[in-house]
């Protein structure tokens, strides 16, 4: 800006351009350009590798958490917190947050360059700056609140297309499929209002800015024009600063509130990555390390024993697990029941080393904090009430058991479940995809499946958590029979609320539900409140 503003005081004047102010406005403005474009494409590369990095952990602490990860949302919302929300830190990485620096350093140095030649325009800059920053503020507010909503209203909705995916074949049978498109067409009509809500407030931010430093430059602008004609009621007839100058000055106007401007206009991706964080900020909080670090293996023999005492377990809300004494032998069948709340499925993933305890458990004697975890999950076989599958064939599926497992022994053990007949009459067999989860198997059918995986992993352990739930009796009925055979000779631990068709299990273990009321309350509310937002 010197270098141009001294070639125009020369063509003024009418005096020769000096080839080096010639040499250093073309050098420079080269250069500007190429520093701009390689801070540009640092900022871009440290927000891709940051943004990768936070979900890598986010990822890390998902696999730790294993099915408590429903504890941090559904898996739709999960998806879209892993996703969308992580990308929301974007603007903030790569633009807003080197833009602090910016914005303090720019105006720093040039108010020294101009105070050089005038004092009273670098005051006027400097006394005008706050203001800008003060109605950035006061705009931006509210744009980071409407950002808060929007994304969780995009988490929300990411949640429901995920749940409508998952039961279709439950929305077809019950023909409800297009109330579920309207649902769903609804949901994305009043995203799109509300998007267009975030942007009114982003662009009105940026107007008003835009306006106070328009305003400013123009009175930098008014200061100089009458001293240059000598019209300043305090120093009539005189010039107080000269052409060259002056025109430095008002080119370097612009430049002082430009980094203000710039910091205002990505102030709604500092508001979006605000939002973004306080979602991710309880599973990012989540332990990064497995409750159980032990290094001791555990061989699971017919003279082992776990054994608890006075063993509890809490979470944030309350108690959810609380045992006095409690022992299961080497090959004995267990059915433990109790009320809503009162920790069934939490000993249970108690025993797969997802949950912090207090008290004592020993597997075979050795104190369950010391264990190798990885191989003791190996001993154990888990049935939830809902098998998960991964995207792909019936095979694939069924040897994530046993990897090297050859067509025979997957014949064999769909066999032993009742649901080899079902296979053969696929076109593919083996190779019958399952899409959504298994949303293309009946529900007792998912259940056989995930049976045959366990007697395909051949597991010393069973742990089942009411696998017949949700199937009809007939289905349950076959279901316990199915059970009761591929136990034989395991531990099984089952955990059911019913008890007819299991006289064949001789152990039972009731667990009293003294938090169960603030576990349900806290479930109520949590409903309540998503309730509402649905609203």
């Amino acid at each position: 800006m010197w270098a141009l503003s001294t070639i125009a005081g020369a063509l003024i004047s009418a005096t020769e351009i000096e080839s080096t102010n010639l040499l250093i406005f073309v050098l420079f403005w080269a250069l500007r350009i190429a520093l701009l474009e390689i801070k540009q494409q640092l900022c871009v590369n440290a927000s891709i590798d940051l943004r990768l990095f936070i979900r890598q952990q986010l990822l890390q602490k998902l696999l730790i958490a294993g099915p408590l990860r429903r504890n941090f949302g559904t898996d739709g919302e999960l998806s879209t917190l892993v996703l969308e929300k992580v990308d929301a830190l974007d603007g903030y990485i790569s633009r807003y947050w080197p833009q602090q620096i910016l914005v303090i350093a720019t105006p720093l140095l040039i108010s020294i360059a101009v105070g050089y030649y005038s004092l009273l325009s670098a005051f006027i800059m400097l006394v005008t700056a706050p203001l800008v920053i003060v109605f950035m503020i006061l705009v931006g507010k509210e744009a980071s609140s409407a950002s808060a909503k929007q994304l969780d209203f995009l988490a929300r909705m990411g949640g429901r297309f995920y749940d409508f995916i998952l039961g279709l074949r439950t929305l077809r049978q019950f023909q409800a499929v297009d109330l579920a498109y309207e649902q769903l067409d609804d949901a994305a009509e009043r995203f799109k209002n509300s998007s267009f809500s975030v942007l009114r407030m982003a662009f009105l931010s940026t107007a008003v800015l835009e306006l106070f430093s328009s305003l400013a430059i123009a009175l930098v602008a008014l200061y100089l024009g009458l001293g240059l004609i000598g019209e300043l009621p305090w120093e009539r007839g005189q010039i107080p600063v000269s052409y060259q100058p002056a025109l430095f000055i008002l080119l370097l106007a612009p430049e002082f509130y430009a980094p203000l401007r710039q910091l205002g206009a990505d102030y709604h991706a500092k508001a979006m990555a605000v939002a973004a964080t306080a979602d991710i900020y309880s599973l990012w909080h989540a332990p990064s390390k497995q409750v159980i670090a032990g290094q001791t293996a555990i061989d699971w023999t017919q003279n082992s024993r776990i054994e608890f005492d006075k063993v509890s377990v809490s979470s944030a809300a309350c108690k959810r697990l609380d045992l006095e004494h409690f022992s299961i032998a080497a090959g004995e069948h267990w059915l433990v029941n109790g009320a809503s709340g009162s920790g069934k499925t939490t000993m249970l993933q108690l025993l797969c080393g997802f949950w912090p305890w207090q008290g004592h458990i020993a597997i075979s004697g050795v104190s369950f904090a010391d264990i190798d975890l990885a191989h003791w999950r190996q001993k154990i076989g888990y049935l939830h009430q809902k098998p998960e599958f991964l995207p792909g064939t019936i095979a694939s599926n069924l040897r994530l058991a046993s990897p090297d497992a050859g067509e025979s022994e997957l014949w064999r053990v769909l066999q032993a479940v009742g649901l080899a007949d079902f296979v053969t009459k696929q076109q593919l067999q083996l190779e019958h995809p399952l899409i959504d989860n298994g949303s293309n198997l009946s529900g007792g059918q998912q259940q056989r499946l995930a049976m045959a995986r366990l007697l395909l992993a051949d597991n010393p352990i069973l742990l089942m958590d009411e696998p017949w739930v949700h199937l009809d009796d007939e289905n349950a009925v076959e279901l316990i029979q199915l059970v009761k055979q591929m136990s034989s000779g395991r531990t099984l631990i089952l955990v059911s609320h019913q008890t007819d068709h299991l006289d064949w299990i001789s152990n039972r273990f009731s667990l009293e539900a003294k938090e169960s009321a603030n576990i349900l309350a806290a479930e109520n509310n949590i409903k309540a409140k998503s309730e509402a937002a649905d609203v």
